[in-house]
């Protein structure tokens, strides 16, 4: 109804979440405002850079459509970020090769393979223990692949804290020789019977 309202021009101010980039074709609109773009630029994820420049480029569409010319005003500490110039630019090539770059710097997908490893418990003690020695038992198999463990950014599901591990694997490396290493160390931390209740799962190449 709010939506409905607005094309009909009931309204001349439309305030929304990242929603309203999603296919919404507005005549009237000849002004957007992106509040606070640095949540975006800055989130804890490898991909935080290309999720960034998609919602902004979408957002930055709201304006000025129907041959009409249109103003987007982006919020940010970080005027000179590489993003913004890009998206200034509307410049998809060279974000890109910019990202992919990035990429290969500091070893991520497409140019390596991601697992991140979950672990949950009700006790946020035992839990920040547990993954501090999870991760320092895989840091010795792994070497530096491991990263973390880290509070995730949704660090509480009901009654269960959460930490993160991310593993980082050669794209040439054996992923069954990875998945029977995965499976060793959970047993052998299983065998302390004070973690018998840890919850562990694997999420490979995360979305």
């Amino acid at each position: 109804n709010i939506i409905n309202d607005f094309s009909l021009g009931k309204a001349d101010i439309l305030v929304g979440t990242q929603m309203v980039t999603k296919g919404l074709d507005f005549e009237r609109v000849s002004l957007v405002g992106i509040l606070n773009a640095d949540n975006l630029i800055n989130f804890p994820d490898f991909r935080a850079s290309e999720r960034a420049f998609n919602m902004l480029e979408q957002v930055a569409g709201r304006a000025g459509r129907r041959n009409k010319r249109g103003l987007v005003i982006v919020q940010t500490s970080q005027p000179a970020h590489p993003i913004l110039s890009y998206l200034q630019a509307h410049n998809y090539e060279g974000f890109y090769e910019h990202e992919l770059e990035e990429r290969r710097r500091y070893g991520y997908p497409p140019f390596t393979r991601v697992i991140n490893i979950y672990l949950k418990h009700r006790d946020e003690d035992l839990l920040i223990r547990a993954a501090a020695g999870y991760a320092e038992t895989l840091r010795h198999l792994f070497g530096n692949r491991i990263l973390g463990p880290d509070e995730p950014h949704i660090a509480r599901i009901q009654s269960l804290y959460i930490r993160k591990i991310m593993l980082k694997v050669e794209i040439q490396a054996s992923m069954s020789k990875v998945k029977a290493i995965l499976r060793s160390v959970y047993e052998a931390q299983m065998a302390d019977k004070s973690l018998r209740s840890l919850v562990v799962y694997y999420d490979v190449d995360p979305m």
